[in-house]
C-alpha cells in the first residue's frame, strides 16, 4: 500500500469506528428500552399480586366474621330450643 492512501484509508477506518459506536448506542437504547417496558410490566404485575394478596386477607376476615356470625346463631338457636323443649317438658306434667 502507498503512503498516499494511508489516509483515505484511516478516513475509512474513523468512518467505520464511528457507525460502530452509533450502532452500538442504538442497540444499547433499544435494550434500555425493552428493559425499561419489562421493568413496567413486571411492576404492574407485583401490583397486581399485591392487589390480589390484600383481597385474600379482606375475604378471610369476611369469612372469619361470618363463622363467628353463624355460631352465634347456631348457639342462639340451640338456646331457644332448650326453652322450648322445657317448656313443653312443663306443659306435659
Amino acid at each position: 500500500m502507498s503512503c498516499n492512501h494511508l489516509p483515505l484509508t484511516i478516513e475509512h477506518l474513523h468512518l467505520m469506528r464511528d457507525d460502530i459506536a452509533q450502532f452500538r448506542a442504538g442497540i444499547t437504547k433499544k435494550v434500555d428500552e425493552g428493559f425499561s417496558d419489562m421493568r413496567k410490566r413486571l411492576t404492574h404485575v407485583e401490583h397486581s399480586i399485591l392487589g390480589l394478596k390484600r383481597d385474600e386477607v379482606d375475604t378471610a376476615a369476611e369469612i372469619t366474621e361470618h363463622r363467628q356470625l353463624f355460631d352465634r346463631l347456631q348457639s342462639t338457636i340451640e338456646q331457644m330450643q332448650k326453652r322450648i323443649d322445657n317448656l313443653e317438658a312443663r306443659a306435659a306434667h
